[in-house]
């Protein structure tokens, strides 16, 4: 799962610059260490989320052009998060996550290709790291059958062309910058989304 982790992170930081982003050695490293560390994905996408929220709402407007702008918000969120996914999660009561699940079962179903999977999202149960777990395999498992569904030889080529001079930069940086970003625009083009307990 470690590859679609480091996907998610790449894609979603992408789509709130809002341009194809490749991440340097030092981005990579960041990303590593909270995987190491255990911190779940959902906490890193929130994390970026509210940098680029705070940024967005501050009279300043500051330009995020690497990961290391979230790490202090990657950081403090897992350490209020932690206790939930580590030992006391045990105990999170079982309707809040029901009704998480119903609310992503049902938004997954104003979708086509998200129809199928609302019912096996339904019949989640478990602790919230293990529900958590679970979700992340089905939406590897929903973004693979958007990218078979779409025509994702010519959104590689946009996504590619988007990027602009890549000479100076590895192609294995480059594909897997070029998949990122694929999943970010499928998940956008089939209204599909983010499957987790932390919205």
């Amino acid at each position: 799962m470690s590859t679609d982790y480091y996907n998610e992170i790449e894609s979603h930081f992408a789509a709130r610059r809002g341009t194809p982003f490749i991440l340097s050695a030092k981005d990579w490293a960041l990303m590593k260490k909270w995987h190491v560390e255990g911190v779940p994905l959902p906490v890193v996408i929130e994390a970026i989320d509210t940098v680029f929220e705070k940024n967005e709402t501050s009279g300043r407007r500051k330009t995020i052009s690497s990961l290391s702008y979230c790490r202090h918000a990657v950081k403090e969120l897992w350490e209020e998060r932690k206790d939930l996914y580590v030992g006391a999660g045990e105990t999170t009561p079982e309707t809040a996550i029901a009704e998480t699940l119903e609310a992503l079962a049902q938004q997954l179903e104003t979708s086509a290709l998200g129809a199928p999977f609302a019912p096996r999202v339904r019949e989640l149960t478990g602790s919230v790291p293990k529900v958590e777990q679970q979700l992340l395999d089905l939406e590897a498992e929903l973004l693979d059958a958007a990218i078979a569904a779409a025509d994702a030889t010519a959104l590689r080529d946009e996504i590619a062309g988007a990027l602009g001079d890549t000479s100076r930069i590895d192609e294995k940086t480059i594909a897997r910058t070029v998949e990122a970003n694929l999943r970010r625009l499928v998940r956008e083009r089939f209204g599909l989304p983010r499957l987790t307990l932390f919205g």
